[in-house]
């Protein structure tokens, strides 16, 4: 499809996601310290928005299991972590049951990589090929 425009470099400050369509595709771009990369906005592990998350340096963090890829990279750096939600055990025993259960299924959900997609910038024009 070649290269399209998907956003303005005003639309997303240095460590912000933000998150566009195109090409029949679902993006976030990130905005590393001014550096800014493509890639499919939903998490590999449990399909959440990544635009979302979270944006440190290069390091985005999914907003559902906290799963961490590298931006520049599309690598995954760290797999999804087990939230501890405080007062947990005054829930009653059968939401607790349940929740173990579900987390025994999805334990062997595998976490992959991000699926990345080349950036150029033109003027103030980011333009991403899809």
């Amino acid at each position: 499809m070649g290269f399209v425009e998907v956003a303005q470099t005003g639309e997303i400050p240095a460590g912000k996601l933000k998150h566009v369509e195109a090409g029949g595709k679902e993006l976030c771009i990130a905005n590393a310290g001014g550096r800014y990369y493509a890639f499919g906005d939903r998490c590999p592990h449990m399909n959440a928005r990544l635009s979302m998350g979270t944006l440190r340096g290069t390091i985005v963090t999914c907003p559902m299991h906290a799963s961490t890829f590298d931006v520049a990279t599309g690598k995954k750096v760290s797999g999804p972590v087990d939230a501890q939600i405080e007062g947990a055990d005054r829930l009653p025993p059968a939401f607790l049951a349940y929740m173990k259960r579900i987390g025994e299924l999805m334990a062997p959900v595998r976490t992959y990589d991000l699926e990345m997609f080349p950036v150029r910038v033109d003027g103030t024009r980011i333009l991403v090929s899809v």
